[in-house]
């Protein structure tokens, strides 16, 4: 063989070997490339997931904040409704027992009043009162209950105050007490 002869075999096995590096250190790279792609994808995709949690969190706590406006806006409409319905109604109560105040009824009623007081305080002293728009109503009402009655000065919407001194008892079945514990039941 001959130098040049060598020299080819030589260049050949050079090349061969320079090529088979060259294509280890390529295929090396594009690995390297693939695995530094796929982690840059895996990266992103996580980075994505994650504002999109976030953006989803953000949106999720205006939707509460606005449906919480709502609902606060819609108890207190509610409430107002509910106010101005109970202020209608006690005002519609208030002119049905004006109109009670006036029957036959009423008076059977007061009378009931006066001897449930008057047995309830026994043997002992009693002071009745009556409200003083019921004040024309007093002679019969003594006659048919057979208790002294008295005419307040303040007024309580009707119906009957009784005070038994001894006792210390406050026998209250006047409207505006019942009126008032009604609204507070509403």
């Amino acid at each position: 063989m001959q130098i040049k002869e060598k020299l080819e075999v030589f260049q050949k096995f050079t090349i061969n070997v320079a090529n088979s590096e060259s294509d280890a250190l390529i295929r090396e790279y594009e690995e390297t490339c693939e695995r530094e792609l796929e982690e840059f994808r895996r990266n992103r995709q996580t980075e994505m997931e994650h504002k999109f949690q976030m953006e989803e969190t953000a949106i999720r706590r205006e939707l509460n904040r606005k449906v919480s406006e709502e609902v606060v806006r819609q108890k207190r409409l509610l409430d107002a409704c509910k106010r101005q319905w109970e202020e209608k109604l006690f005002e519609k109560v208030k002119i049905l027992l004006e109109k009670y105040q006036q029957t036959e009824d009423y008076l059977n009623y007061l009378t009931a009043k006066i001897k449930m007081a008057k047995e309830v305080a026994g043997d002992e002293e009693i002071t009745v009162y009556i409200d003083p728009a019921d004040a024309d109503k007093k002679g019969r009402l003594e006659r048919e209950s057979g208790v002294e009655l008295t005419v307040s000065n303040m007024e309580f919407g009707g119906g009957i105050r009784a005070v038994i001194r001894s006792r210390n008892i406050l026998i209250d079945e006047s409207f505006v007490t019942k009126l008032e514990q009604e609204e507070t039941f509403l």
